[in-house]
């Protein structure tokens, strides 16, 4: 997990692609385009964050060699796609770290106030 978001933030890519991954967060849907971007079948769960990042790296690297290389295979869309996944995926772990972990007291005090009886 350490791991990922510095291989992120280190990553340099063409203004163009990335300013159009921006723009298309607003479309992003996760359940949908998630499983098509990994290539995960019909009905799996999907990853976590971290783990559809680690995915979406790997995926992207190669979508990445392709371009250097000036391979037919490369489509600026998918590559598109991918980076928009990847900053999708980014902010929702950033957000699983900003969110603090209930306390688990707080928990057991909230609880024994469902479950105290009512004083009239």
């Amino acid at each position: 997990m350490h791991t990922v978001t510095p291989t992120l933030e280190t990553l340099i890519r063409p203004r163009l692609l990335v300013t159009a991954a921006r723009h298309a967060l607003t479309e992003y849907h996760r359940a949908t385009l998630l499983p098509r971007l990994l290539g995960l079948p019909i009905g799996r769960k999907l990853p976590n964050p971290t783990e559809a990042l680690t995915m979406l790296l790997s995926r992207e690297r190669a979508m990445e060699q392709a371009r250097r290389h000036h391979d037919a295979s490369w489509r600026a869309a998918d590559h598109v796609a991918v980076i928009t996944a990847l900053l999708h995926e980014a902010n929702a772990l950033d957000q699983r770290r900003l969110t603090p972990a209930p306390d688990s007291a707080s928990q057991d005090e909230a609880k024994s106030r469902e479950h105290a009886p009512a004083h009239p």
